[in-house]
């Protein structure tokens, strides 16, 4: 569900908080996720506080 929602909003960066308001799950299970897809490069993280993520840029086309 994570990631289906990062893929729909390309240019759009979100919280966990902001994330778990749009797919009714557990924030902490999203940050959980996101944390992950980060580490995979799926998704990478833009901000500290708040901690703030938006779908990975396939290198070459950033």
């Amino acid at each position: 569900m994570v990631i289906h929602h990062l893929q729909a909003h390309p240019g759009a960066a979100f919280t966990a908080t902001k994330m778990s308001r749009v797919i009714e799950k557990s924030s902490g299970a999203i940050a959980n996720a996101l944390v992950t897809l980060a580490r995979q490069g799926i998704a990478e993280q833009v901000s500290e506080r708040p901690r703030t993520y938006r779908p990975a840029t396939p290198e070459g086309n950033a």
